[in-house]
């Protein structure tokens, strides 16, 4: 089959083509239904055509992509830098596959704002010319029964030589692939950090949090479930009704808080995070890409004997993973009950403690922290990895850095110096809830 490459030509591109290559982006999957992205990209396009792509600046497309006004930080909101980061993401996804063929495209270089146009020309490898048989066309009806014979004979001798060089073609591949079954994939492609999961032929058990998150009771609960349960002031239920229901007639029939005065249950079996579930998702994808299975279950059902012969993978920390904190090991960062991590052991440039960060006006998360932790299990015969933010957000991303191969190239290196466990501890910028932007503050080796 012919396959396709492109490649740059130094064309001058005219302002027609600039806005049909800038319409097949915005009309494609990948830009469809993200609005600011859209206009994003036809703003910046915009100044190109209008000979002021210089004048692209943080500042600029705050106000007119994101409404920002004259008090714009971009140090305090990251939010252009965050989407144009996300933009290069998905030009690069398109160009790879819906807009394999386009002839001119546009690129948004890392650092600035400007767009870059080039024509690229598409190159198709033609498939390899067959090779003309040294054996005669035709033959002529006059010829001699044994010249017929002799080369019926080489035709056929061909014919099974060629069969042959398939059978042994298959036999081969079909080793190849069922040794790539059998053994151990991704061990060399995903570096030291993964070589202890990918090894076992047992699946790897990951571990779904469970905290511990009160909740309101209804008219039905049982009187055990309520013996334990936490009262209500008056205050506190008018508050709820008013918080809680927008609908008088419809929801709050049916949440109690009509019926009978409510109480508080606190239950560790109805929730996970929001960042574990995504992280899970990352997770499953991760271990599916690589032929290899996993074994899921939530911290409240993990065992003893799990963490004796399995290796295990515990989304969340102490606060929502009983086990996290249970197993032996001298960690340089801990989490607080301040909701920081503390830095035992800081080495030159780190801090002793680290503080989320908070947009003041509308409480929204800015900045979290998270640790990868990777340990030995209860009897050191296999290990144990923890991953866990301070909020969800910082576990989600957590496990995006170690799934992402840009990510892991950067920790593999770091690794390359150092043996044994460790811990890592990322920063992650947050917009709107969602993590964005992830770096490696520090990495120190367990004692």
């Amino acid at each position: 089959m012919a396959s396709q490459s492109t490649k740059p030509v130094l064309e001058s591109i005219n302002e027609e083509e600039v806005r049909q290559t800038l319409a097949r982006v915005l009309k494609s999957k990948y830009f469809v239904h993200a609005h600011k992205k859209k206009q994003f990209l036809s703003v910046v396009c915009d100044f190109y055509l209008n000979d002021r792509a210089h004048e692209l600046n943080e500042y600029v497309l705050a106000y007119d992509v994101f409404g920002r006004d004259n008090n714009y930080n971009p140090s305090a909101d990251p939010i252009v830098r965050v989407v144009a980061h996300e933009i290069r993401k998905k030009l690069e996804s398109y160009y790879q596959n819906e807009g394999a063929a386009d002839e001119i495209r546009m690129e948004l270089p890392a650092g600035s704002y400007q767009p870059v146009f080039q024509r690229h020309q598409i190159q198709v490898a033609a498939p390899e010319e067959v090779k003309k048989s040294a054996l005669p066309v035709e033959t002529k009806i006059d010829e001699a029964p044994d010249a017929r014979r002799n080369l019926n004979n080489v035709v056929l001798s061909l014919v099974c030589l060629a069969l042959a060089a398939a059978v042994i073609v298959l036999a081969l591949s079909n080793l190849a692939l069922r040794q790539r079954t059998v053994a151990p994939q991704g061990v060399a492609v995903y570096g030291r950090f993964w070589e202890r999961f990918l090894t076992e032929s047992t699946p790897t058990v990951v571990v779904l949090s469970n905290p511990p998150v009160p909740r309101l009771s209804n008219a039905y609960e049982p009187e055990i479930l309520l013996k334990d349960s936490i009262p209500l002031s008056a205050a506190t239920i008018k508050a709820l009704r008013e918080r809680l229901v927008t609908n008088p007639q419809t929801l709050i029939e049916g949440s109690g808080l009509v019926h009978h005065n409510p109480r508080l249950i606190v239950s560790n079996q109805n929730h996970t995070g929001i960042g574990e579930a995504i992280g899970l998702h990352h997770l499953t994808t991760f271990f599916r890409n690589l032929n290899r299975e996993i074994a899921l279950k939530q911290s409240r059902t993990l065992s003893a004997e799990d963490l004796k012969n399995r290796n295990v993978i515990m989304l969340g920390g102490a606060w929502v993973n009983d086990w996290s904190g249970k197993l032996p090991s001298n960690e340089d960062f801990s989490y607080s009950m301040n909701a920081t991590i503390l830095n035992r052991k800081p080495l030159a440039g780190e801090e002793r403690e680290y503080v989320p960060a908070f947009d003041r006006r509308t409480g929204g998360l800015l900045t979290d922290y998270a640790l990868i932790t990777v340990k030995q299990n209860l009897t050191a015969a296999n290990n144990v990895m923890v991953l866990s933010g301070i909020y969800s957000q910082g576990t989600e991303a957590a496990v995006e850095f170690i799934t992402g191969k840009d990510h892991l190239n950067q920790i593999n290196q770091r690794l390359d110096n150092l043996s044994g466990h460790f811990q890592a501890l990322l920063k992650v910028g947050v917009e709107n809830g969602i993590p964005t932007t992830i770096s490696l503050q520090a990495l120190h080796k367990l004692q």
